[in-house]
C-alpha cells in the first residue's frame, strides 16, 4: 500500500465530524480527534480484501458512522482518497443466519474461522499501519471501549 496516501489521510480532518461525535459521546475533543484518526487508518486499511470491523473496535465503527452522516464530505473524502465510495455494509439478515447456523453446527469451527478473518486483519493492520495501532486497537480499545463503555459514554 501507499505511505503518501496515508499520509494525506491522515491529515484529512473536519470539525463538524469531530463536534457531532463530542456532542453524542462523553469524550473530549482530544480523544475525539484521536478516534477520528484512527478510523481513518481503518479505512485507508479497508482498501486491502476481507477487512471487517471486529467488535474490537466497535468505537471506531461508531466515529465511522458518525463521518458517514457527513455525506457530502464523506463521498468526497472516499472519492479524493480511495477514488471510489466505501461503502459501510452490515452484516445482512441472511449472513447473520449463516453464521447462527455454523456457530450451532460446529463452534469450535465457527470459531477458528472467525480467528482467521481476526488474524487477517490484524496482520494487515501491523503490516500497514505498526505494532503501536496494533496494541491500540485490539489490547487497549477492547478495554477502554468495550459495548458496556460505549454504551455509557453515549450522552442520550
Amino acid at each position: 500500500m501507499d505511505q503518501q496516501q496515508l499520509k494525506q489521510i491522515l491529515a484529512y480532518n473536519n470539525e463538524d465530524v469531530l463536534s457531532r461525535f463530542t456532542d453524542q459521546f462523553k469524550v473530549s475533543e482530544a480523544e475525539a480527534d484521536d478516534l477520528f484518526r484512527e478510523t481513518r487508518k481503518f479505512l485507508y486499511l479497508c482498501q486491502l480484501p476481507g477487512i471487517f470491523i471486529p467488535d474490537e473496535l466497535l468505537i471506531l465503527d461508531e466515529m465511522w458512522h458518525n463521518f458517514i452522516l457527513f455525506t457530502k464530505e464523506y463521498h468526497r473524502f472516499c472519492e479524493e482518497h480511495f477514488g471510489r465510495y466505501f461503502h459501510h455494509l452490515p452484516a445482512t439478515k441472511s449472513e447473520k443466519e449463516i453464521q447462527r447456523i455454523k456457530n450451532e453446527l460446529d463452534p469450535e469451527l465457527a470459531k477458528t474461522e472467525f480467528q482467521v478473518k481476526l488474524s487477517h486483519v490484524i496482520g494487515h493492520a501491523y503490516d500497514e499501519l505498526g505494532a503501536d495501532t496494533v496494541v491500540k486497537w485490539f489490547q487497549v480499545y477492547p478495554i477502554q471501549y468495550s459495548k458496556e463503555n460505549i454504551s455509557s459514554l453515549r450522552k442520550y
